[in-house]
């Protein structure tokens, strides 16, 4: 009974992936389908959902994915998301590093099409660099996901952190290179040999022209020198949200959704007193995605019962006893379940609690864990439901094939991380 619960459970998963239904609708039917054929009664069984819900984790959890839906509608529907990454383009003053930092910039922040947000500007960044539209669409895609690893305010980084018991930093530093292996190596296939934008330079003054008044390149300079510092002032003007945010969060551990919150007020202080349109109520409760915020108890709920299922430590013993180390399991599973459902989320919201066998040391849960995240980010990152790529293919009008010949030597790089910490994890268990 159980074990059939189980697997209708993750058909369940699947097939509504498949067909784009709401995470917390799938997490919730199939919560209580594990709930159903549990063996608990169905008293016991609420039970186990009720506390579920209302554990202190949970609730941060939910209020944390809350905050940051509003801050992203707030900072997206105010121009700051804009204001910032033109402020950060000039401050860089390099086209290389600006087309590697827009993207990233506006992946930290989980605004929904997120990658048609960045696409104009890469595009833009692009022609200086006389990228092809393949390249502009790898490269957008590549800078924007790299923040999944590194990024503390992450809703997915979150989630994991809670659902292993430890803190995001902790998880973060083994996730980090994941992160700056893919960026590296975006670097070095797409923009290491690009081309830069020529220059006109003005011509140097004429020897024996010194009146006092600064020469054509001087004056270029000095130009240039002011660009920059107004620039600077644009970026942490209108980033100040973010980054008092990522301050109180990261540098004094303040819980993370009132972090967030506190940057809310913040951006909508700033925008009141700028005269700035503030985004209405309802742009501000669709922005919040209230279904995602559901699906993190549903998630949280379904945990519980894959915990306390025997199937899955049956599975993971039966692997074992064939000679199937559970570190290949942690790289099978999110590869197949992450490929159908093209959701990071999902894949690794209900893949960590249930491939990490029972008993295993801190150490080896951290890097088990980071099979589970990298794997599901590759099969995610490449299915072609995911609607970042999607959007991609479509603003540069290229179809998916040609995006997977840019950039499949970039995935490589995540690829061999996972396998060499899927060997660390097979030594540690």
């Amino acid at each position: 009974m159980q074990l059939a619960g189980v697997i209708a459970a993750f058909v369940i998963i699947i097939l509504f992936s498949f067909k784009k239904v709401s995470l917390a609708y799938t997490m919730c039917a199939a919560t209580i389908v594990m709930g159903l054929t549990s063996g608990l009664p169905l008293a016991e069984s609420t039970g186990v959902i009720w506390k579920a819900f209302i554990d202190s984790t949970t609730l941060e959890l939910a209020a944390a994915v809350l905050a940051i839906g509003v801050f992203s509608t707030v900072m997206k529907e105010t121009a700051y998301l804009d204001n910032m990454v033109q402020g950060l383009s000039g401050l860089l003053g390099n086209l290389k590093a600006a087309i590697m930092a827009v993207p990233a910039l506006i992946g930290s922040m989980p605004v929904l099409g997120g990658a048609a947000v960045s696409a104009p500007l890469v595009d833009k960044l692009g022609d200086g660099l006389e990228l092809s539209p393949d390249s502009k669409a790898a490269v957008n895609l590549i800078f924007r996901h790299g923040m999944f690893f590194i990024f503390p305010l992450s809703p997915s980084l979150i989630l994991v952190a809670n659902l292993i018991g430890v803190s995001v930093g902790t998880l973060i530093s083994r996730l980090w290179l994941y992160g700056v292996g893919f960026w590296l190596a975006g670097y070095w296939f797409f923009l290491r040999k690009a081309g830069q934008p020529k220059r006109v330079e003005a011509a140097p003054a004429k020897n024996g022209d010194s009146d006092g008044k600064l020469s054509a390149a001087e004056l270029t300079e000095t130009r240039t020198q002011d660009t920059r510092a107004a620039d600077t002032v644009k970026f942490l003007r209108y980033g100040a949200p973010l980054l008092i945010a990522l301050v109180l969060s990261i540098g004094f551990k303040v819980a993370l959704w009132i972090s967030m919150m506190a940057g809310v007020v913040l951006g909508l202080a700033m925008a009141y007193l700028e005269k700035t349109p503030l985004p209405s109520p309802g742009i501000v409760i669709k922005g919040a995605n209230l279904p995602q915020v559901i699906a993190m108890f549903w998630i949280m709920a379904f945990k519980e019962f894959a915990a306390a299922s025997p199937v899955f430590p049956a599975l993971v013993d039966s692997a074992s006893s064939r000679g199937i180390p559970p570190a290949l399991l942690a790289v099978v599973f999110p590869l197949l379940f992450g490929y159908v459902s093209a959701n990071h989320m999902t894949t690794v919201g209900v893949l960590v609690p249930v491939l990490i066998p029972a008993g295993t040391s801190p150490d080896a849960v951290l890097y088990l864990t980071s099979v589970i995240y990298g794997a599901g980010f590759l099969a995610y990152f490449s299915s072609p439901l995911h609607l970042c790529q999607v959007l991609t293919c479509q603003y540069y009008d290229v179809d998916l094939a040609r995006v997977y010949k840019a950039y499949w030597p970039v995935i490589l790089s995540v690829a061999a991380v996972m396998l060499a910490y899927a060997g660390i994890a097979t030594t540690l268990i």
